[in-house]
């Protein structure tokens, strides 16, 4: 059963590196990391398992499975039944432009949020991805707002005076969507 959790200040004047869940995530991007607190967003739990934080808002998705073992702090959205922390959903209004905003809810970009609750002095965004995420996004339900509310995110932490750091893959698929799962499949039997 999901529970509350305070995590004021828990990594007060830590680095804190948060591996997003974008479509070019790799190994090696999770690797750089290093030694900093690891907040692993939703998939990104499969390239860092020994994350601190694991952050997936929505219950009922493939990726707690992934995390049943996960042995640091699990951050829930929702109160269920899943053995974590309840920190409530994280809405974001999205300045789209000058006549148009949105409201947005979004894994990533609440791991930011929860980074600066638990008191970081410099977050190292890694596989973000955030304009191949959104591309993928809206063709298959329509979504949008990450990119323009990444950057609002950014602005307002900055301002707060937590640096912040963005490293995106331009390794894996540069340029071009990524292979789906049964394509990588394939490649992987020759």
């Amino acid at each position: 059963m999901t529970k509350r959790i305070d995590l004021s200040n828990i990594w007060a004047g830590e680095t804190v590196a948060i591996l997003g869940a974008g479509p070019d995530m790799t190994i090696d991007l999770a690797q750089k990391a290093g030694q900093y607190k690891t907040i692993a967003v939703n998939r990104a739990i499969q390239f860092a398992p020994d994350a601190d934080m694991f952050v997936a808002l929505d219950p009922l998705h493939p990726f707690w499975e992934a995390a049943e073992h996960f042995k640091g702090i699990k951050v829930c959205g929702v109160e269920c039944d899943y053995d974590a922390y309840y920190l409530g959903m994280f809405y974001e209004t999205v300045r789209i432009d000058p006549s148009h905003t949105i409201e947005i809810r979004n894994n990533a970009l609440a791991a930011i949020r929860i980074a600066v609750i638990a008191g970081a002095k410099k977050i190292i965004l890694l596989g973000f991805d955030p304009e191949r995420y959104e591309e993928i996004h809206f063709k298959k339900c329509g979504f949008y707002g990450f990119v323009k509310g990444l950057e609002q995110v950014i602005a307002d932490v900055r301002s707060q005076g937590v640096i912040v750091e963005r490293i995106d893959s331009a390794e894996q698929f540069p340029g071009k969507p990524a292979p789906k799962r049964i394509e990588r499949a394939a490649d992987a039997e020759s």
